[in-house]
């Protein structure tokens, strides 16, 4: 049985990479926050200490995104949101490289966002975290490409969660449907079919890409009023 290691499994997209990979015959570790505080960087050393492989699959869904702009937002906050966002997955991954080299095969995916590409008000954390993260990947795929891991980034754009409900006005939804092409929101199941294609047998050349789930937001549906 192959073995997925999923970190932010507890929220609604990470709840769907996991029920995806299950009914796909996948075994799931996925550590819920009382498990493991991604935001607290001994507590990630502890548990990486307890943890052994196999891991076929490493995907990191763990996010937080608070939103507040430069002069509000406070050195804390910022802070948490490098440590949760980006910092822990890079540790993680150092933490299991020679068990990647040791296997010579596996995929990592990384869950980024669109945001990690362009930015908006408010969001200078996030951004400044998910940017990261996507330089992080590229390095990785550099690195562990000659140990046959292949290494990507998902980027959903608008996803109907609690979260995006939270940090969005009902008209700013509204807004983002009509800048859409396809017309809609992403749903998670979206999400986790192609984080499921890039983590399984099926993609086994793909690497060191940003893979945008945008519904065509991206190419040019922003444009739209």
């Amino acid at each position: 049985m192959k073995r997925l290691f999923l970190l932010g499994g507890g929220g609604e997209i990470g709840s769907a990479i996991k029920e995806k990979f299950q009914s796909c015959g996948y075994e799931v570790v996925a550590p819920r926050s009382r498990e493991l505080d991604l935001g607290d960087l001994p507590a990630v050393e502890k548990y990486m200490t307890t943890f052994t492989g196999p891991v076929d699959a490493l995907i990191y869904c763990a996010g937080h995104n608070d939103p507040a702009e430069l002069g509000r937002l406070s050195l804390q906050e910022m802070e948490r949101t490098w440590h949760i966002n980006t910092l822990s997955f890079a540790w993680i991954v150092s933490k299991l490289r020679p068990v990647f080299e040791q296997q010579k095969q596996g995929h990592i995916l990384g869950i980024s966002s669109l945001y990690g590409t362009v930015s908006r008000e408010g969001r200078a954390a996030y951004a400044m975290s998910k940017h990261a993260m996507n330089g992080l990947i590229q390095t990785m795929a550099l690195e562990l490409g000659p140990h046959g891991v292949l290494c990507n980034t998902l980027s959903p754009g608008f996803v109907l969660t609690k979260m995006t409900v939270k940090n969005n006005t009902p008209q700013t939804l509204a807004a983002f449907e009509r800048k859409i092409p396809l017309g809609r929101l992403a749903s998670t199941a979206d999400i986790a079919q192609v984080a499921f294609f890039l983590c399984s047998d099926q993609n086994n050349y793909l690497t060191g890409q940003d893979i945008v789930v945008d519904g065509g937001f991206m190419a040019g549906g922003f444009q739209h009023s």
